[in-house]
């Protein structure tokens, strides 16, 4: 019995796989890029076998979903264009109609959702997309989940913070800090996935609004560091200038500078139950494998 997860290669979809691999015989991982450090070392820690297809070949899409049983979307990790994410979720909803796949799910989370305008308003191309999947796959369960936290599953944007509190370097930051956010913890997130009925549209919060300054305070009293300060820069117009972003830095940190600009409050239909300080106690910090980029994130 064969899982495919397309998107599988990032932080959440790794998270899925580990926590679903017992379940089948095989996963099929497709993904733009698929051989990771961080893929190679999941597979030594299950024992389900991970057959890898690299999605820059369009043929391995369709041998990706061919007798698959359940399929699992994840908005993927690639930050440049809104189009470039959507045509997988599209193409995969078709495939897995045309093989008779019983189950697909699509999970995304709020900070893999493009958020440049070089190809249109990302919001309004996500609802395009939306439509268009339920239309051809009503069964489909899509879950949209805040940012997310935990010791096997956290945040990019999270991950990058944590990084740079424990090097002592400035925090990534905008809107001085003030942004609002519901942080999802990883088994909440997981207990949510496990109810979806075919054809539920969930939207997943945690049960405390924070400042992004509260994260990042929750962040360093984790590492063991003094609370970062979110002063407004120069940088923070240059990375999420259309004109400038890609000449100063790489399409992640552009991303995450964008998302970190406006509130990311979820309207919920599901709320978790476990806060950040919860999980994330003081001086418990165990490091992340660092994120590697080539102006997209590839960790």
């Amino acid at each position: 019995m064969a899982l495919t997860v397309i998107g599988g290669s990032n932080f959440l979809g790794r998270f899925l796989i580990r926590s679903l691999a017992e379940k089948y015989t095989e996963i099929r991982l497709g993904d733009m890029y698929p051989f990771r450090d961080s893929v190679y070392r999941l597979q030594e820690e299950i024992s389900t076998p991970i057959v890898k297809h690299p999605l820059l070949y369009p043929t391995n899409l369709r041998l990706a979903l061919d007798g698959a049983q359940d399929v699992i979307i994840l908005t993927h990790d690639y930050f440049k264009l809104a189009h470039s994410k959507l045509f997988f979720v599209e193409r995969t909803v078709d495939f897995a109609k045309k093989f008779g796949v019983k189950r697909v799910y699509w999970v995304a989370p709020m900070e893999l959702n493009q958020l440049n305008k070089l190809d249109g308003d990302p919001h309004e191309l996500i609802k395009k997309t939306e439509s268009y999947v339920e239309k051809t796959f009503p069964e489909i369960s899509i879950l949209k989940t805040n940012l997310i936290f935990g010791k096997n599953c956290m945040s990019l944007v999270m991950q990058e913070a944590l990084r740079n509190i424990e090097e002592d370097q400035t925090v990534i930051s905008n809107n001085n800090g003030h942004s609002k956010f519901n942080p999802v913890y990883e088994g909440d997130l997981l207990h949510a996935f496990q109810k979806l009925e075919p054809g539920d549209r969930a939207k997943l919060a945690g049960p405390e609004k924070l400042h992004w300054r509260n994260i990042c305070q929750i962040l360093a009293e984790h590492v063991g560091k003094p609370e970062p300060t979110h002063n407004t820069s120069i940088r923070q117009w240059l990375a999420t200038c259309n004109y400038t972003g890609d000449l100063f830095y790489p399409s992640h940190l552009q991303q995450f500078y964008r998302l970190l600009a406006k509130d990311g409050v979820t309207q919920a239909t599901e709320t978790g139950q476990t806060k950040m300080s919860e999980v994330l106690k003081p001086k418990e910090y165990q490091p992340f494998p660092p994120i590697h980029t080539h102006r997209v994130v590839i960790d």
